[in-house]
């Protein structure tokens, strides 16, 4: 069982990371803006300008965090199915 429900935590992971390596449907640069309105909110709220600037990062950061995702949780399948 405990097995079973690895193996599904880890598809998720594999297709979630994929998904962000790939940018499928511009889902790096959605997670990009997304970013970078709540620290302008954050930055508004607490009165520090630093934060209402958008970040150097970028959709990068996302593609490669899910890069890392998407690869690992693909090696944690394949060992699963061995």
């Amino acid at each position: 069982m405990a097995t079973a429900l690895l193996a599904v935590i880890a598809l998720a992971g594999t297709v979630g990371g994929l998904l962000f390596l790939f940018n499928v449907r511009g889902a790096a640069d959605k997670a990009a803006e997304r970013r970078n309105a709540v620290r302008a909110a954050a930055g508004a709220r607490t009165m520090q300008i630093g934060l209402a600037q958008e970040s150097r990062m970028g959709p990068s950061l996302f593609r490669y965090a899910g890069g890392v995702v998407g690869l690992g949780s693909l090696l944690l399948l394949l060992l699963l199915a061995a």
